[in-house]
């Protein structure tokens, strides 16, 4: 944060040395000393009362008026005083005491209100660049924070309903063939595994996205009368990179929402490429409550460009 006000200060030494030369051209070393510092205290002064003080303290609370107030009691009155005051007590001040009330004793104060005002606009706008700058941070901070609370959210879809079913059909299928419940306990570890420790990066290779699909599918069709309801296609041969778990709700959906122990029920997934573009295309049926029709299809389509 320091580092931002390297470039103020470094404005303000410059114009402050050069303003203290033009106006005791050839003076001595003690001169130039005093007139640097008057004048950086001047600029830097009037810059960080504003910055550091009445922005955060008034304005930025709501308090207008009062910022008004004091606003103007600083650049009208209080830097022009300290300013002529360090200037008479360092004895390098140019004009004597009883010229103040002259009229070249009132073009200096004009000189210095003018200034002090500069600096102390400069001090506002830098105080708000500054302020939108860590608030466009802040927000895509807590842009970030909410996509990742939408993805926790959207990997613990894979639910507890899921895996009670699962193990339970793989409790049956021990029984009757233990090979085939040794791979799906095989299929069902790498399922969770992916869930808990892959998903941690936001990219996945959709490789890895699809070897999980397919585990999750092969898993639900343990329960399932007759598996060749279910169609899995894949198409894809490129390396698309995309959010892990993407896909899975919409697939998980299709099974919540289909009787596939009836023949008239199926679910068709598949993924595509075109170009760059990659398609997934979902679709289940499911039964109607009212006696219109046995079945009807209920279908979602997505396309993601790379």
């Amino acid at each position: 944060m320091f580092l931002v006000h390297i470039p103020v200060w470094i404005v303000a030494f410059v114009v402050a040395y050069f303003f203290g030369t033009e106006k005791f051209p050839g003076g001595t070393n003690r001169i130039y000393l005093w007139t640097t510092l008057i004048y950086l205290g001047w600029f830097l002064g009037s810059f960080y009362v504003f910055y550091s003080f009445l922005i955060p303290k008034y304005l930025e609370k709501g308090k207008g008026k009062v910022f008004g107030i004091y606003a103007i009691l600083f650049v009208l009155i209080i830097m022009p005083v300290l300013v002529f005051s360090m200037s008479q007590l360092t004895g390098i001040a140019a004009d004597e005491l009883s010229e103040m009330f002259t009229l070249h004793g009132f073009l200096v104060y004009l000189l210095t209100v003018a200034g002090g005002l500069f600096c102390s606009i400069l001090g506002i706008l830098y105080r708000f660049s500054i302020d939108w700058f860590n608030n466009l941070h802040l927000v895509k901070d807590l842009e970030n924070t909410k996509l990742q609370t939408e993805l926790v959210a959207l990997k613990s879809r894979l639910n507890p309903h899921f895996l009670f079913n699962t193990l339970n059909n793989i409790d049956t299928l021990i029984q009757e063939n233990q090979e085939k419940a040794s791979v799906a306990i095989a299929k069902l570890s790498d399922l969770l595994r992916y869930v808990v420790y892959e998903t941690v990066d936001e990219k996945t290779t959709i490789q890895k996205e699809l070897d999980t699909v397919m585990k999750y599918i092969d898993l639900e069709r343990l329960r399932i009368l007759n598996p060749d309801l279910v169609t899995f296609k894949n198409s894809i041969t490129k390396e698309f990179l995309i959010p892990p778990m993407i896909f899975m709700p919409f697939i998980e959906n299709a099974f919540k929402h289909s009787n596939l122990n009836h023949s008239n029920q199926r679910i068709s997934i598949s993924f595509s490429e075109n170009n760059d573009e990659l398609f997934f295309h979902c679709v289940n049926t499911k039964e109607r409550l009212i006696p219109v029709s046995n079945s009807y299809s209920k279908e979602f389509y997505g396309k993601i460009n790379m």
